[in-house]
């Protein structure tokens, strides 16, 4: 067996014990074809969270897998699981991030303050009562621990079914399979007025063919569905604080975020999802009608990035890396507004498959990657380009986390690959999502 099949195998086998549960779930006993949206609010302090449920909605198509109902990655800052009131099984799990849960590594966090986000979670419609579990990491082990427990019942007679917007969809690459089997992606635009309609179309219609050209995507255009929410608003580009420019957009785009001035991000999940809810969809990107540089990717959320800044390619790919496959940040010379030491405590394996505290060779998430005459930990040499390796610095610290390639989408703007092992990670997802069975 080669490295690469080696690898390939890694990744197969950590999603095996959860597909062995998701077969013994039949989605037809359990669901309709419909999704349901929790909507909640969550308050966050730096040692505490609150949740509250404010609303639920039916959406009219539930566009993602069927047989691999119990999340198979580990990936996410929090999980969600689904129970069956009657049999007290889990039917359904979902890894996934916030922004909030950011903020709560920020300064303002640690000075005792508290903040509350919309925080909607999605999944099939249930036929009867079930409880949702919230579970968030514990920042000194890195385990999932319950948050907040809300029962739902998806046929009470005041659950609406979605009717918040009218926008047209458009569909910009229509995948070979059905829903179920596909990735599908939704393109919701920000900072597009209607004057700017032609545009809009334009810059989405780019992103679709950069998608379908980057590798690994370009392998699995088959299985890849890109459509436009054809969303508008009043205002021209996003909200840029420091120059005191608000504009009344579709979603909120903003810059700023934190006090980080590259930092694009949305707030108002509770927006994004029911225009994104127009169209099927497992994963969403926002472009927002900017040149200024930035973006931002949060896994299981959203991917943003500008439509036309100068690296605004790369931008997106590197959000999209983020957003859609739970890859962390391998750069750590760059200031952020994060307390480094609460986003990735000491001593705690990073989730994301791209960074690893661990340096004997038999326990490195990416270990089968690694040719037997590299050495671990590797020298930053030029020698090791394009080498799987075990290189220092990741996720925003230059000691103590590592991550798998010298360079990669992830840590630089130049004209690199995401990596093999970055690859691999994202074609996990594509399989996770498109429904295929993940088995060694």
């Amino acid at each position: 067996m080669n490295r690469l099949m080696a690898g390939a195998m890694w990744l197969l086998m950590s999603g095996v014990a959860a597909q062995v549960q998701a077969q013994q779930l039949r989605y037809e006993d359990i669901f309709t074809s419909e999704a349901l949206r929790v909507e909640l609010v969550h308050t966050a302090y730096r040692d505490r969270d609150v949740f509250a449920l404010e609303a639920l909605a039916i959406e009219p198509v539930w566009p993602g897998p069927r047989r691999n109902l119990i999340d198979p990655t580990g990936y996410g800052k929090y999980r969600f699981k689904v129970i069956d009131k009657a049999t007290s099984k889990v039917v359904f799990s979902q890894g996934y991030c916030t922004l909030l849960g950011e903020w709560i590594t920020t300064e303002e966090a640690a000075s005792g303050a508290g903040r509350s986000m919309s925080e909607p979670l999605r999944f099939p419609r249930p036929k009867a009562p079930v409880q949702l579990v919230v579970e968030g990491r514990v920042e000194k082990t890195g385990k999932f621990a319950e948050l907040a427990r809300i029962e739902i019942d998806p046929s009470a007679y005041d659950v609406p079914s979605e009717k918040h917007f009218d926008f047209a969809v458009t569909t910009l690459h229509e995948s070979k399979t059905d829903l179920a089997r596909s990735v599908d992606v939704v393109v919701v635009p920000d900072g597009y007025s209607p004057l700017e309609m032609d545009k809009m179309r334009a810059d989405a219609a780019r992103l679709s063919r950069l998608l379908l050209a980057s590798t690994p995507f370009d392998r699995h255009a088959d299985r890849l569905s890109v459509r436009l929410v054809e969303a508008v608003g009043r205002g021209s580009g996003p909200d840029e604080p420091r120059k005191g420019w608000f504009q009344p957009t579709a979603v909120g785009t903003t810059f700023d975020t934190f006090r980080s001035p590259r930092y694009l991000t949305t707030a108002d999940m509770r927006t994004l999802k029911r225009i994104a809810a127009l169209s099927p969809y497992d994963t969403i990107v926002v472009v927002v009608n900017t040149n200024r540089y930035g973006g931002g990717g949060i896994p299981g959320w959203y991917s943003i990035y500008p439509s036309d800044s100068e690296y605004d390619e790369y931008v997106f790919q590197h959000e999209f890396g983020h957003g859609f496959a739970g890859l962390g940040d391998e750069y750590y010379t760059s200031p952020t507004s994060y307390d480094e030491d609460a986003f990735y405590a000491a001593g705690v394996e990073p989730w994301e498959p791209n960074l690893t505290i661990e340096t004997a060779r038999a326990k490195i998430k990416w270990g089968a990657f690694i040719p037997a005459e590299v050495p671990v930990p590797t020298p930053d040499d030029p020698k090791y380009d394009g080498v799987v390796g075990l290189f220092e610095g990741g996720g925003y610290k230059a000691k103590g986390i590592f991550r798998p390639t010298r360079n990669s989408k992830m840590f630089h703007k130049g004209e690199v690959g995401f990596g093999p092992v970055n690859e691999a990670a994202i074609e996990k997802m594509i399989r996770y999502l498109s429904d295929e069975e993940v088995r060694p």
